[in-house]
């Protein structure tokens, strides 16, 4: 991750939580946030927003208890609901598919 932050390299993070494949639930979440101020765009689903924040809402409030300063992007994925942006200057839903919004929005930059 140093080399691609030296390069300036856009670093996007999606944890892909599978619990059972760790060694126990503070592991995991210790290990997902130990590098979480690294990245540029996050996505997480609404199950590891809840993991994460230790809530068990789905929310604006809980997104941004996850939200950091270098942020570009935080993404919250609602499966069929669609999804939650959250960038620097604005946030918004939609009920398009997550991973096209996102490439559209990755392109802009």
């Amino acid at each position: 991750m140093k080399v691609a932050k030296d390069a300036d390299a856009l670093l996007s993070y999606d944890p892909n939580l599978r619990l059972p494949l760790w060694p126990s639930e503070e592991e995991a979440c210790e290990q997902i946030m130990s590098i979480w101020d690294e990245a540029d765009v996050i996505e997480v689903s609404d199950n590891e927003l809840q993991f994460l924040t230790g809530s068990d809402k789905i929310d604006d409030e809980t997104a941004m208890l996850l939200w950091r300063r270098n942020f570009m992007l935080l993404l919250v994925a609602l499966g069929e609901k669609g999804c939650n942006y959250y960038t620097k200057v604005s946030n918004f839903s939609s009920v398009f598919q997550c991973l096209i919004l996102t490439f559209l929005w990755l392109t802009m930059l």
